[in-house]
């Protein structure tokens, strides 16, 4: 049966009919004229209102207002509908394999089973004959060779397990191989997939949750810094009001001397000022006198110069000097002002330092021989007397000290130590090499850095030579905080929240060790340990598996 579409060459040649000669463009609701004539709708009844209802090409009079011609408008809607469908190579189209060469239309489906795309007119097939109702039937496809064997020209029905990849009917070469169809093998992958989905789904709700976790770490973190910073602000802002009106009080005598010498200056200028104008004026007359050429005259006025009254400013003084007393009550109340506000600092670092706690134990081969030691190694005191041990190198042999196991060459650590009901105790690090047996001397310059409590109620700093310090409340325990890189080591007394001594400009230069002494029992003083507390530290990071 011959075909009913129009060529394309009969479509260019029927174009340049459909054209309006007013306008120029393709007719829109066309109307046929009485004279034979085409013209867009619009365009004709603006040309009737213009030019008086005659034709724009032969000016035949209308006698009556042309229609729309029905049978035009629907041939130009029909070449419009078949120019839509037509193939024209842009991305994304798919030409129909049966249409010829000369025309050809886009493909609304491609068949999977005949590995051909197919326009709607040639689709119709597949769903009136019975035999192609049951081919797959899927969106057009562009390259359906990758949907057919190559080597023996049959569709990809079935998938090879073995070999992962589709296959023909043909391919099939090993009665072993586990071969299934493609649609159950899609059903089994697509089943894999979202599990796989669900999978991924999974992690990015995790994922979500530690954003939103951390997101909530971050504002607890800056909510905690934002705190701190007005704390410290304030301790600062403090001692800045102390030492300006420590500065007001140390400059105000020199104010007061200021003013009193000037006012000084001042009265004794005017009286020299006075005495100067005083003398001119004798000068003066004087002057007036020694021209006189009446002798008479002249001795008659001369004995009333004897009576001048003139000061003797040998003997006045003025008084400079700077004597109102020294600036020392101001300078150690101002210390003391300052140090009592900068202590409140000490509340902020000891909520820092938990972050960086260490698990430390004792070390039984440094023990001396009178330490008894708790099962856990958290426990030291002394025992009374000498045990049976072996005199190693590592051990203390006078001194009745121990080193923790805890070995410290980098970063920041901190361990808090119990120290309750003793009226004597050391503690701090030592360095490795440290001399540990013998009299020690123990200060920094022999690799020790320590606070001794002594006689219940005494402290020092074991420098070279030890500094005394004071406690006004006694520890009852003892945090002590180490920074490697940073030569610092930091005492401070927990329970009550404060300093206590601090080293700096350490140079360690090797591993470290804590370092303890429970110090001698005497009678039932000092009998209790030294126990090494736990601390809770502060979280350092997620797990973000």
């Amino acid at each position: 049966m011959a075909s009913t579409q129009a060529s394309p060459s009969e479509i260019c040649s029927l174009d340049k009919h459909l054209i309006c000669s007013i306008c120029m463009d393709q007719f829109v609701d066309p109307v046929t004229t009485t004279c034979g004539h085409s013209f867009c709708k619009k365009c004709m009844d603006c040309n009737i209102r213009i030019n008086d209802g005659t034709c724009p090409l032969c000016k035949a009079h209308q006698n009556r207002t042309p229609q729309v011609n029905i049978v035009l408008r629907d041939i130009i809607k029909q070449i419009k509908e078949m120019k839509d469908d037509e193939y024209t190579g842009a991305p994304g189209e798919v030409a129909c394999d049966i249409c010829t060469e000369t025309r050809k239309l886009k493909a609304e489906k491609s068949c999977l089973v005949c590995l051909a795309s197919y326009c709607s007119t040639h689709l119709e097939n597949h769903s009136t004959t019975k035999r192609l109702k049951g081919h797959k039937l899927v969106e057009p496809v562009e390259n359906l060779d990758e949907r057919a064997c190559l080597q023996h020209g049959r569709p990809l029905e079935l998938y090879s397990r073995k070999k992962e990849r589709c296959i023909c009917v043909r391919c099939m070469d090993d009665s072993q191989e586990e071969v299934v169809s493609t649609e159950d093998e899609w059903d089994n992958k697509k089943a894999k997939l979202e599990n796989t989905k669900t999978e991924l789904q999974q992690k990015i709700e995790k994922r979500k949750t530690q954003v939103d976790e951390i997101n909530a770490s971050l504002k607890i973190c800056k909510d905690e810094m934002e705190a701190e910073w007005w704390d410290i602000e304030g301790v600062f802002t403090a001692v800045i009001a102390i030492v300006e009106k420590a500065q007001a009080e140390a400059l105000q005598p020199l104010k007061d001397r200021r003013q009193a010498v000037e006012k000084d200056a001042k009265d004794l200028i005017e009286k020299l000022e006075a005495e100067i104008t005083s003398l001119e004026k004798n000068i003066s007359d004087l002057e007036k006198i020694s021209v006189l050429q009446d002798h008479i005259l002249f001795l008659q006025s001369y004995p009333s110069l004897q009576d001048v009254n003139i000061k003797d400013w040998t003997k006045v003084e003025f008084d400079t000097s700077l004597a109102f007393g020294t600036m020392r009550k101001t300078t150690t109340t101002l210390l003391e002002q300052i140090q009592q506000k900068l202590e409140k600092l000490t509340s902020i670092e000891l909520k820092r330092v938990p972050k960086f706690t260490v698990d430390v134990k004792l070390d039984p081969n440094t023990a001396h021989q009178r330490l008894l030691l708790s099962d856990d190694g958290k426990e030291v005191k002394d025992g009374g007397e000498n045990k049976e041990v072996d005199d190693s190198s590592e051990r203390f042999d006078l001194f009745a000290s121990i080193l923790g196991l805890n070995k410290l060459t980098s970063g920041k650590s901190y361990w808090e130590v119990e120290v309750s009901n003793k009226t004597g105790w050391d503690l701090g690090v030592a360095r490795g090499d440290a001399i540990r047996k013998g009299k020690l001397s123990l200060n920094p310059d022999n690799g020790y850095w320590v606070t001794v409590h002594y006689e219940n109620e005494k402290y020092a700093a074991l420098t070279a030579p030890p500094v005394r310090l004071t406690q006004k409340d006694k520890p009852e325990k003892v945090g002590v905080f180490v920074d490697y890189e940073e030569g610092l080591v930091s005492f401070y007394n927990v329970s009550a929240q404060s300093h206590i001594y601090s080293f700096i400009e350490c140079s360690f230069n090797d591993k470290i060790f804590p370092y303890f002494s429970p110090h001698a029992k005497q009678d039932e003083k000092n009998a209790d340990p030294l126990i090494i507390s736990t601390v809770k530290p502060c979280v350092q990071g997620m797990d973000m598996s």
